[in-house]
């Protein structure tokens, strides 16, 4: 068999030294073929190990993608638990409060309490004066009649009604009793009253001041305008 070149050797002999292997290998020559024929054994180990390389060359980027740290998002989210444990008693709250919720936003409904002719009155009033006077009396456009005030301007409640039926143009005209605190109230600061006597019935402005004068001033239980006629209506 013939010999293996000197510069093959030397290159094995490189290659395992990089590698980490040492400079010599066992039963290996370090310069020169081994005496009394064995050099065919000798030269195995090199080429084995030359052979070997490529495999290990291949295998180290893998390695060392396999170790390479997580980055610290990644570590963060793998160790935070799905769901808060605080935010476990809110979210079985959250039905309740929204029933809660729902029933605070419901307008209480004061008409099924009222008798017949004062649930008119509070259906005439919600179309024909809350928008100047306040869907509780408490005033706008028009003058406060809750608290008494109406009472006030008007003790007599035929005065009230036929407030109601005619009006209180043009603007500057007077209305009201005289006396009252404050004096007697003008058309004025406030803007003036439309007559209803062209578009209610008696029934309606009697109904309509029976609610002004129980209801949103307090009256109640006086039946001071029942039975009073309506001048001017139809």
């Amino acid at each position: 068999m013939s010999e293996i070149p000197e510069h093959l050797l030397r290159r094995s002999k490189e290659r395992r030294a990089a590698l980490g292997q040492g400079g010599e290998a066992a039963g290996t020559p370090t310069g020169s073929p081994s005496e009394g024929g064995d050099a065919p054994a000798g030269a195995a180990a090199p080429v084995a190990a030359a052979s070997s390389t490529p495999a290990t060359a291949q295998s180290g980027p893998a390695e060392v993608a396999q170790a390479a740290p997580r980055p610290p998002y990644v570590e963060a989210s793998l160790r935070r638990p799905r769901i808060p444990r605080w935010a476990l008693p809110v979210l079985v709250m959250l039905p309740v409060w929204g029933y809660i919720y729902i029933g605070a936003l419901k307008p209480a409904d004061t008409a099924v309490a009222l008798e017949p002719e004062l649930a008119l009155g509070q259906q005439i009033y919600g179309t024909k004066c809350a928008s100047c006077h306040g869907a509780g009396g408490q005033g706008g456009v028009g003058r406060p009649l809750e608290g008494g005030e109406v009472l006030l301007t008007f003790p007599d409640p035929q005065q009230h009604i036929d407030w109601v039926v005619g009006g209180s143009t043009p603007k500057g005209t007077p209305y009201g009793d005289p006396n009252r605190p404050g004096g007697q109230r003008l058309s004025q600061s406030f803007g003036v009253m439309p007559a209803f006597g062209s578009s209610l019935s008696a029934e309606e402005i009697n109904a309509v001041v029976r609610y002004e004068r129980e209801i949103l001033s307090g009256e109640a239980g006086t039946g001071a305008t029942a039975g009073a006629p309506a001048s001017g209506g139809h």
